[in-house]
């Protein structure tokens, strides 16, 4: 599957709020904990977006690389890490064929914030998994993470205010069919210097923990473990907001 640039007209205007680039404290202590028990020295973001992970990870004295399908999101991403004085390495790559840009291995892979549901069919899913276990070093590690989960789907939310402030709001319209959720981002500017509505949408699979399960397994991985929240509780399909997956090669 040729995947179209989603974010082609929206990088500019994709992390002019916090919203959707914002890491919180439990994530930073979660990925901490996570590369501590791993020895985790050099990590990949392989949808690296505007580059909030890397900049994270460099904070945490993490070697990092990135890249990501779209280089108008790179075009942004660039100019921040040199603004935050981090020195990344990153390349413009569709991560189910990440060998076309990195020839080295990582300690860990990322592919955060649901970017892996990009891909629409098994065997993209099956392609890209595979892709990340052969750029991982023996022990590394693969890390995911979701917002939709089984109880995020049976609430069927729909409508979510993202951002709100004196010029800018942005608003998240969700539609789901057939295994798909269509996430639409209305974003309205009104300031005395630009005053319209624009919108975004993005059209993503719905992946849960038996099909990363099985997926995972056949790409390599030896052990998985899916979590439901940055504090590293079970996931449950009853209670969790959240889907964390941790592949070991």
């Amino acid at each position: 599957m040729k995947i179209r640039d989603e974010y082609a007209d929206w990088a500019a205007s994709y992390g002019k709020a916090e919203a959707l680039t914002r890491i919180y404290p439990t994530e930073k202590t979660f990925l901490q904990k996570v590369f501590d028990k791993y020895q985790v020295k050099s990590a990949l973001d392989c949808a690296c977006g505007t580059g909030p992970h890397l900049r994270l990870l460099a904070r945490m004295d993490i070697e990092v690389y990135g890249s990501d399908l779209s280089e108008a999101m790179l075009k942004v991403c660039r100019p921040q890490l040199a603004h935050s004085g981090i020195r990344a390495t990153t390349k413009r790559v569709d991560y189910r064929c990440l060998e076309q840009a990195w020839s080295r291995q990582f300690d860990a892979i990322l592919c955060m914030n649901q970017s892996i549901a990009h891909m629409h069919t098994r065997e993209d899913l099956l392609t890209a998994f595979r892709s990340m276990h052969a750029r991982l070093k023996d022990g590394g590690i693969l890390i995911m993470t979701s917002g939709t989960t089984h109880l995020t789907l049976e609430e069927g939310r729909r409508f979510d205010l993202v951002d709100n402030n004196r010029d800018f709001t942005r608003i998240l319209v969700r539609d789901r069919e057939d295994g798909f959720q269509t996430y639409h981002y209305l974003e309205v500017y009104h300031s005395s210097r630009r005053d319209e509505m624009v919108t975004h949408s993005v059209r993503l699979r719905i992946i849960l923990d038996d099909e990363y399960r099985e997926l995972l397994d056949q790409a390599g991985f030896s052990q998985v473990h899916i979590y439901g929240g940055f504090d590293m509780a079970p996931y449950d399909r009853k209670q969790s907001r959240r889907l964390i997956v941790v592949a070991e090669k």
